[in-house]
């Protein structure tokens, strides 16, 4: 042979190496000796049409109630605009997570699919959650049809499931125990097989998760519970950050059907995997520490707040003990409050316990027996029997209270309190129950 074709391989020589070999030389170890072959992704399907034409509902409702709320009088303070702008982005995070960009995308590379995931657990639920979302839906419902929705709520039995669902430690419990079942290979793949699997898939992520936020924002003990969702924060946090570890240090793709799309699309399996891993380890655990210091903040302030309370409160007492005649006058009314204020009242307090719920008081207010009604907003409405007068001016009479209920503005024009087309019976039956609650 000639020194010019010292270069050229023999006839039966072994093939040079292919290109991607040597820019991937880790590309023979990421597929298992029997990994499937390459099948085509399912693509946007009619449950993936289903989800996001349920989702356009969703914020086609939240905006007829906010539009109907907000037109009342007084209903921008029970409704401020960051609640609706916080819905916003969470229905918007929800729609880009199930939209076809991301869901074709998420069908071939498992980095997508963790996006699409993390925008459905922890982007989107919270922000959600935050525009408290069924009181204003059931305001986009015409006035009669607002009790259906509440069925699920009636009866005692059925109230403390739901109570005991709704609680921290449950729902965190539960979501944990979705978000790590739904990433057991078996489970995870048969969701990349079957499109109605992967459609519960996306609908227990996200339930679960909204579970999860609205008993942390909107719990039973309201603002001064933060402190404590500080730490499901964080172990939420913990645990997920540790599932993320595991796929970005595993040293062989968890999944099959994803190994063999991401490669059949030119992608390093394996490369593919560790940043999604990463995804769920480190930005979704910066998400979560951002979460906790603003619930932290948050709980500091109502620290504050509840410490000027309990000030203004001893003060009011101290005061209340150089005036003999207005400090026995409380303990009288309430003597005569409870059940006979509530017959005095005219009206049903099981029909306004539900009534409550139905015009949104909930929203605004503390109520005794009312499910989620711990907000902050407006006064509690605690012992209502045993108070002197109604909007600080007005002598409170179960007469009075009825007319303060169905035309606040009338009574104290500019009061927060919004009108809420409550019917002259409603009225009646909301006072009776209030009248009645302790």
């Amino acid at each position: 042979m000639s020194a010019g074709h010292d270069d050229v391989q023999p006839a039966h020589g072994p093939a040079a190496p292919p290109r991607d070999a040597v820019l991937a030389p880790h590309a023979r170890t990421v597929q298992p000796a029997h990994a499937p072959a390459a099948e085509a992704p399912p693509g946007f399907g009619a449950l993936d049409a289903g989800l996001l034409a349920a989702v356009a509902c969703a914020g086609v409702l939240y905006a007829l109630g906010c539009a109907r709320v907000r037109r009342t009088a007084g209903g921008r303070r029970a409704l401020p605009a960051r609640r609706a702008l916080a819905f916003a982005g969470g229905w918007l995070a929800l729609a880009g997570a199930l939209a076809p960009p991301l869901a074709r995308l998420a069908d071939v590379l498992f980095a997508a699919h963790m996006v699409q995931h993390e925008l459905l657990v922890l982007v989107a639920p919270p922000l959600v959650v935050l525009g408290r979302p069924a009181l204003v839906w059931l305001w986009a419902l015409p006035r009669r049809a607002r009790r259906a929705p509440l069925r699920p709520l009636r009866g005692s039995a059925r109230r403390a499931f739901w109570r005991v669902l709704g609680a921290p430690l449950p729902a965190a419990a539960l979501h944990a125990g979705v978000l790590w079942t739904w990433h057991a290979a078996p489970a995870f793949e048969w969701a990349l097989r079957d499109d109605a699997v992967h459609a519960a898939q996306h609908a227990t992520f996200y339930g679960s998760a909204a579970l999860f936020w609205w008993s942390l924002l909107h719990g039973r003990f309201g603002r001064a519970g933060y402190g404590a969702a500080v730490l499901f924060v964080f172990a939420t946090a913990l645990h997920s950050g540790a599932l993320g570890a595991l796929l970005t240090v595993a040293r062989a793709p968890w999944y099959p059907s994803h190994a063999a799309r991401a490669a059949a699309a030119g992608h390093d399996p394996l490369a593919d995997q560790q940043l999604a891993g990463l995804l769920m380890w480190i930005p979704a655990g910066m998400l979560f520490v951002a979460i906790a210091l603003a619930l932290f903040a948050a709980w500091l302030g109502e620290a504050g707040r509840r410490a000027r309370r309990v000030a203004l409160g001893l003060a009011a007492l101290v005061a209340a003990s150089t005036l003999g005649a207005a400090a026995c006058e409380a303990p009288e009314r309430a003597r005569d409050g409870g059940a006979a204020a509530a017959a005095a009242a005219g009206g049903d307090p099981a029909r306004g316990r539900q009534a409550l719920l139905v015009y949104g008081c909930p929203v605004c207010h503390r109520i005794p027996g009312v499910p989620s009604a711990s907000s902050r907003v407006g006064p509690p409405l605690e012992d209502l029997a045993s108070r002197t007068f109604l909007a600080g001016h007005l002598p409170h009479t179960p007469e009075n209270l009825r007319r303060w209920i169905q035309h606040p503005q009338a009574i104290a024009p500019g009061s927060a309190m919004p009108e809420m087309g409550v019917t002259d019976a409603d009225a009646r039956d909301i006072a009776a129950y209030l009248l009645e609650a302790r």
